[in-house]
C-alpha cells in the first residue's frame, strides 16, 4: 500500500485535536453539573446517562476524520506493470553521391567506405529512427522509420552513376529538415536533444546556402553533424562503368586533362560552419578512416542521456473505501441520538 500524496498524512493529528476538544467538552459538562448541585441528587433527576453515547458519537467523528484524511492522501496498491520505452531519437543520414565520392584516397573508395561505416552505425543503433537523403546535383529522401533494414536498403540502392552532377548540400539538408519537421509543424522543446542530421560529403555547395539551412534547422531543434571524407590533396576520380560497376580509368575533361577532387579550404570552412551553426560536430577523415565512428559515439551518448526503457508499476486507487466508511460513520453519528427513543404509553381513562 502506498499513497499518491503521502504528505497529506501529516494532517492526521487534526483527529487528535478533535478528540482533545471532545474530552475537554465532557470535562466542562461534568464541572457544570457539579456546580449545579450534588451528583447523587442530579443523577436522581436524570432519566438516562448520555455519557457513553456521547463517547461513541465522538469516537465515530474522530474515526471519520481520520478516514477522510487517509482518503485525500489517495491510498493505492500495485496491480501490474507496464514497459515505458526509451525516448525517441531520430537521425537523418545525408550521403553525398557525387562522382567525386569514387575517389580512392580512402579505400576501397570514399563512397564505399562511408556507406559501409554508415550502415554499420545504423545496425549498431537500432533504437534510433533512421531516415536518409541521397544527393548530388539533386536529392532524394527516405523518411525516418524504426525499420532499420528499410533505411539500410535505401542507402545501398543508389549510386553516383544514376545521380545528376553537382553537390547540392543546401538542397539535401533542406530535404532532410523537412523530413523531421513537416511544413507547418511546431518544433517540440525537447527536440533539440533528439533529432540530428549526419551529413557525409567531400565537397562544397557552390549553388545554395547550406549555412542558412543549418541555422533554420537549429531553430527547429535539429543538430547537424558533418563528416568530411575528402582529402585535402588532389585526387583523381575513377571513371566507373554504370553497367559493370568497374573502373574504366580516370575521368578527364574535354581538353583531356585529368579531373581531380580535393577538400578545399573554402569547402572545409563551409562544412565547419554548418556544424557550428547547430552546435554539432565536425569530423574530417584521417588515417584512412571516415570519422563516422565519432558520430556513432555521439549518438550513443545521446541515447544514454535519454535513458533506456523502464518498467513502471500500475496502481489501483482505493481512496473510495476509506471515504465511503467515513461517510457511513457520519451517517451513523447523525442517526445515533444521545438518548434512546421512548415509546409513548397509552393511559387508560
Amino acid at each position: 500500500m502506498t499513497f499518491e500524496h503521502p504528505k497529506l498524512l501529516l494532517l492526521l493529528p487534526i483527529a487528535l485535536v478533535l478528540l482533545a476538544l471532545q474530552v475537554l467538552g465532557d470535562m466542562r459538562r461534568r464541572r457544570a453539573g457539579a456546580a449545579f448541585g450534588q451528583a447523587r441528587l442530579i443523577d436522581a433527576l436524570v432519566t438516562f446517562d448520555a455519557g457513553p453515547r456521547r463517547a461513541v458519537k465522538g469516537a465515530l467523528r474522530v474515526l471519520a476524520v481520520l478516514l477522510v484524511i487517509v482518503a485525500v492522501a489517495r491510498p493505492r496498491y500495485g496491480r501490474g506493470t507496464k514497459v515505458i520505452p526509451a525516448a525517441d531519437v531520430t537521425a537523418m543520414v545525408v550521403l553525398d553521391l557525387s562522382k567525386s565520392m569514387y575517389a580512392q584516397d580512402i579505400l576501397p573508395s570514399r563512397l564505399e567506405r562511408a556507406r559501409s561505416d554508415v550502415l554499420r552505425m545504423i545496425k549498431t543503433l537500432p533504437r534510433v529512427r533512421w531516415g536518409a537523403v541521397a544527393f548530388a546535383g539533386e536529392a532524394i529522401a527516405f523518411p525516418p522509420t524504426s525499420d532499420a533494414p528499410e533505411a539500410v536498403a535505401f542507402i545501398g540502392a543508389h549510386d553516383p552513376a544514376e545521380m545528376p552532377g553537382g553537390t547540392a548540400i543546401a538542397r539535401a539538408l533542406e530535404m532532410a529538415r523537412r523530413q523531421v519537421t513537416p511544413e507547418g509543424a511546431q518544433p517540440r522543446p525537447e527536440a533539440r536533444r533528439k533529432t540530428v542530421i549526419v551529413l557525409v560529403t567531400d565537397g562544397e555547395d557552390l549553388e545554395g546556402d547550406p549555412i542558412a539551412v543549418a541555422r533554420q534547422a537549429f531553430n527547429e531543434g535539429i543538430k547537424i553533424h558533418v563528416v568530411a571524407v575528402g582529402s585535402r590533396a588532389p585526387q583523381p576520380i575513377p571513371d566507373i562503368d554504370p553497367a559493370t560497376g568497374k573502373s574504366k580509368g580516370y575521368i578527364h575533361d574535354e581538353d583531356g586533362s585529368l579531373v581531380t577532387t580535393e577538400l578545399s579550404p573554402q569547402a572545409e570552412d563551409q562544412l565547419k560552419s554548418i556544424a557550428l551553426e547547430t552546435k554539432g560536430k565536425f569530423v574530417h577523415a584521417e588515417d584512412g578512416s571516415t570519422g563516422i565512428a565519432t558520430i556513432e559515439a555521439e549518438l550513443k551518448s545521446m541515447i544514454a542521456a535519454e535513458g533506456t526503457e523502464r518498467v513502471e508499476t500500475l496502481f489501483a486507487d482505493v481512496f473510495a473505501i476509506p471515504l465511503g466508511i467515513a461517510l457511513a460513520l457520519l451517517v451513523l453519528d447523525t442517526l445515533l441520538g444521545e438518548a434512546p427513543l421512548r415509546r409513548r404509553r397509552a393511559y387508560a381513562r
